[in-house]
């Protein structure tokens, strides 16, 4: 998992940005959010703003959280269950490559830089990671498959709890601090769907074969 990441992170930073291309998508999300009235992220903004300090604190959230919660959610898993972690591990690798290539084909600035009313909040990764990679939201993704294994394989009401309630606030992190619209964490969540179902079907064909070499004649 480690080297896929480091991986990723290394073919993200091998795109050029294509900066007018990358503006022009961005417009083109934010009038596709207006057509389905989805188009939150200034008002989101704006009341965060009037919280002193907290649109930093969110900013600084989603830079760090991001890599050292996922990872601790795979150790736990990992533990908790062999065969669940084999599942998600597959479902978030299939879900962030084929991140990598809507970032590399369909290249989208993050609202924050594209001109849409949002302020940027001081902080950024520039030179760490491709700055035109807002859809999908990969932060979304993997928040919401997190959550789900929280809710599905935590003990304790309490981390089922946070499971349940993770994405949503990873979603209003990311729309607040103006890293992504509302249809990038859409995009990604649904991709994380799509990763699951593959995955699925990967971690069932080997198993089919398994069950049908064992029952042949002569087996």
């Amino acid at each position: 998992m480690l080297a896929f990441v480091e991986a990723y992170e290394l073919m993200r930073r091998l795109i050029s940005p294509d900066w007018p291309l990358a503006d022009r998508h961005a417009h083109e999300v934010l009038a596709w959010e207006r057509i389905a009235h989805l188009d939150w992220e200034v008002p989101l903004q704006a009341a965060v703003l009037g919280v002193p300090h907290l649109l930093s604190a969110l900013q600084w959230f989603y830079f760090v959280a991001h890599f050292l919660l996922t990872s601790c959610f795979f150790l736990w898993l990992y533990r908790r269950s062999r065969l669940a972690f084999r599942l998600y591990r597959n479902a978030f690798v299939l879900t962030t490559a084929v991140a990598l290539v809507v970032h590399w084909r369909f290249p989208t600035a993050p609202p924050r830089l594209a001109d849409v009313g949002l302020i940027h909040p001081g902080l950024g990764a520039a030179g760490l990671s491709n700055p035109v990679a807002a859809v999908p939201s990969l932060h979304a993704a993997w928040a919401l498959g997190v959550g789900i294994g929280l809710v599905c394989y935590a003990r304790r009401p309490v981390w089922r709890l946070a499971g349940a309630l993770y994405p949503a606030a990873v979603a209003f992190m990311i729309v607040a601090t103006g890293n992504h619209f509302v249809l990038d964490a859409v995009a990604g969540m649904a991709l994380l769907g799509g990763g699951f179902a593959a995955a699925a079907v990967l971690d069932f064909l080997p198993r089919r074969g398994v069950e049908q070499s064992g029952s042949s004649p002569g087996s």
